[in-house]
This record gives structure tokens, sequence and C-alpha cells, in this order.
């Protein structure tokens, strides 16, 4: 293999890890607005700390587990007590 063809199979593979960066991270950035609008749907307005705990969360699985919490909690307090 030419050095050349090793610089662009090796842009390719970055390439491909920040598209899967990106991907992941647009993922995670959907499913925070997501709970969000569901919980302002429910409640009407969601405490900054609580809104700011879930703006931190960088766990895919997380997020997914917190969702239905989000449609089914009886109150914010127990959706809060999800985390």
């Amino acid at each position: 293999m030419s050095l050349a063809e090793q610089f662009r199979q090796e842009g390719r593979q970055e390439t491909r890890s920040l598209v899967e960066q990106f991907r992941q991270e647009g993922l995670i950035a959907s499913k925070k607005q997501v709970i969000v609008e569901a919980l302002e749907i429910r409640f009407v307005s969601i405490p900054e700390g609580l809104r700011e705990e879930i703006e931190s969360i960088s766990d895919p699985a997380k997020l997914t587990k917190l969702l239905p919490a989000s449609i089914r909690c009886a109150d914010i307090e127990s959706f809060a007590s999800e985390f």
C-alpha cells in the first residue's frame, strides 16, 4: 500500500468516526429535547435545576429510560426521583 493510499484510508476511518460521533450527539440531544417537551406539555414549567440535570445526561440508555417516565409520572417530583 502506498503512502497516499494509507493516508486516504486513515482519512476515511477518521471521517467514519466523526460521523458516528455526530450521530450519537444528535441522538442524545433529540432525546433530551423530547423529554423536556413532554414534561413542559404535562406540567407547563420545569424547575431549572431539573432541566439542567436532564441536559447534563450523556448516556443514551438513561435518556431512553427517562422518556416513558416523563410521560407516565404523576408529578414532577416523581419524575425527578427517576434519577
